[in-house]
């Protein structure tokens, strides 16, 4: 019997309001796009046809893009709480106002990333692209905690996501120490930094290349001290979904970013329970794979029981490739949303 799905990505939108320094996915809106994105009904499709896969109330995690970009975000996330399943979104924050919190309140959104890529303004707004930007996601921590409701179990998580950089380093332990002592915030998830993402021209030493100077840490010293102030914190009960493995593992791809998997001798964290479907529609379990379907052609769970998926999964499992990409995915699924409440 194929084991369900621990997790679950969904890709809402691949268009983006920001210009991050870490991302190319805003320059979606300068391509041309020869493919539709998933519409509503065929969203619907997917979650309830998830229902024949599993009956546990797993995550689906909302992702973009700029999920906000998105006019029945709210359809989507309801429709998910309807079946019976969690619901998570990460976002830059920009579109939430007074009426955008009322509404995430109501459509019993379980938990919501906001991207906080610097403690000081000048910091994020350049890192982010906007002018801003910084101020939105503190106006929005405002009022989303101004409009959830007061009882633990129903309660709106709220959390924030940073990107290990260069230019932000120097601003890690502020940020850290602010989130832990607020308490409007639940949790902080840290990523670190990769190749930009939607990169045309992908290239194996990116991070030699002087333009990702302000995302690539150039001191290596600086940023393992830094990663172990993070794991330290963890330990101590600080605010911090990394687990301090993880946060130490990631030391080591500071030093090698291809071969951190390898030399540290551990198995492809991406795993083979947490599938992707993209604004397209294509399931992924791993994204230096091609797909293994599509929801437009076949149901996600003819795909999740068939003998591709099977090979696929397999193959995660054995793989041997140099990959820097797995930095950043599932350490352990119940590090990602054991602290919202469900």
């Amino acid at each position: 019997m194929r084991a369900a799905p621990a997790f679950c990505l969904l890709v809402v939108s691949k268009t983006c309001n920001f210009r991050c320094k870490m991302c190319n996915m805003w320059k979606n809106a300068e391509r041309p796009i020869d493919r539709k994105e998933l519409n509503l009904d065929e969203i619907k499709g997917f979650v309830d046809d998830l229902r024949n896969v599993t009956t546990d109330p797993i995550f689906i995690h909302l992702i973009g893009g700029e999920v906000f970009l998105r006019k029945d975000l709210f359809k989507i996330v309801s429709y998910i709480r309807e079946k019976g399943f969690s619901s998570s979104i990460t976002t830059n924050g920009f579109y939430i106002d007074e009426e955008k919190a009322k509404e995430i309140v109501r459509s019993r959104l379980n938990g919501i990333f906001l991207s906080l890529d610097g403690f000081k303004e000048e910091t994020h707004d350049y890192l982010r692209g906007i002018k801003g930007s910084h101020a939105r996601v503190m106006n929005a921590i405002e009022l989303l905690d101004k409009h959830r409701g007061q009882n633990k179990g129903d309660r709106l998580s709220i959390g924030l996501t940073m990107t290990l950089m260069d230019k932000n380093l120097d601003e890690v332990r502020d940020l850290t120490e602010w989130a832990n002592s607020n308490e409007k915030i639940n949790d902080l998830f840290i990523n670190a930094c990769l190749q930009p993402f939607d990169c045309d021209d992908q290239e194996r030493e990116w991070f030699k290349n002087t333009r990702n100077s302000d995302v690539w840490p150039q001191d290596l010293e600086k940023v393992h001290k830094v990663l172990e102030y993070l794991a330290v914190c963890k330990e101590r009960g600080y605010k911090i979904c990394n687990p301090p493995e993880q946060l130490r593992l990631v030391k080591e791809y500071f030093k090698n970013p291809y071969r951190f998997i390898h030399d540290s001798r551990i198995k492809c964290p991406r795993g083979d329970l947490a599938p992707e479907v993209n604004a397209y529609g294509d399931i992924n379990m791993c994204f230096c794979m091609p797909p293994i379907g599509n929801i437009r052609e076949k149901k996600f769970s003819e795909v999740w029981a068939s003998k591709e998926m099977q090979n696929a999964q397999d193959e995660i499992n054995r793989c041997q490739k140099d990959c820097d990409i797995a930095v950043n995915c599932f350490y352990k699924i119940e590090n990602i949303t054991d602290y919202i409440p469900k």
